[in-house]
């Protein structure tokens, strides 16, 4: 791939299996960069990886729009980014989420990247 740019999300990640890796999203490049560059909204519909079903767990579990899934990322920040990944990535099923974690995962977490620089670092899943 001489010259080749490719997104930080597609790169594959040399972690744990178990955990967060950008690589397995499935999320389209245009998607995550309107949702990057659009407000927040409140519809929890609107973060990618967010489906009905997916909204409707969030809600149970107390997460009632998008701000508030922005707050439970936040409230797992741990000083390293890696771990902070995993432990968002890990929550979700902890409420019956299995589908998209690695699509949420990255989306809140560049999102939250813009406004709090260094909460995120693509660079760490990127190849060697």
């Amino acid at each position: 791939t001489h010259g080749r740019f490719i997104p930080p999300h597609r790169q594959r990640r040399q972690a744990a299996a178990d955990g967060f890796n950008p690589s397995k999203t499935k999320i389209n490049d245009d998607t995550l960069a309107d949702w990057l560059k659009n407000k927040i909204e409140m519809d929890l519909e609107v973060v990618p990886g967010v489906g009905p079903a997916t909204a409707g767990k969030l809600r149970d579990a107390g997460v009632d729009n998008t701000h508030a899934l922005i707050g439970k990322f936040l409230m797992l920040k741990d000083a390293d980014v890696q771990t902070h990944m995993d432990a968002f990535y890990n929550w979700l099923p902890e409420i019956g989420i299995s589908a998209h974690r690695n699509t949420i995962v990255l989306s809140v977490a560049e999102k939250v990247d813009i406004f709090m620089p260094g909460t995120y670092d693509a660079s760490l899943y990127a190849d060697e």
